[in-house]
């Protein structure tokens, strides 16, 4: 048996949401009446495109933090390396502070 992918599995759910309710006489004059059945799907179909949605929001909030994050984090490091900067122009680059704010940019 193959693993099916989410989107197909929501094709699946909708498809058979569409039969039950277009072949509902079909299926009460063989001895199963779907109506229970079918709102009981509705409801979960509808909570898991709700689901779905909130995945897809969360995604993107998560895509827009990273995003600020790495802004952020150039920001910090541009002002890091011209203090750096400005220290070894300060100090020359020999000495010995200078020549450990080299070790930190490795």
């Amino acid at each position: 048996m193959t693993k099916q992918s989410e989107s197909s599995k929501r094709d699946f759910v909708s498809q058979m949401l569409t039969l039950l309710i277009e072949e509902k006489e079909v299926l009460t004059n063989s001895g199963f009446d779907p109506s229970a059945r079918t709102e009981v799907l509705k409801t979960k179909n509808h909570e898991a495109e709700t689901s779905e949605i909130a995945q897809q929001s969360a995604a993107a909030a998560a895509m827009e933090a990273t995003q600020l994050s790495v802004e952020k984090l150039s920001i910090a490091y541009k002002d890091a390396s011209n203090i750096a900067d400005l220290i070894s122009g300060l100090l020359g680059k020999e000495n010995e502070l200078v020549k450990k704010i080299r070790k930190f940019r490795k």
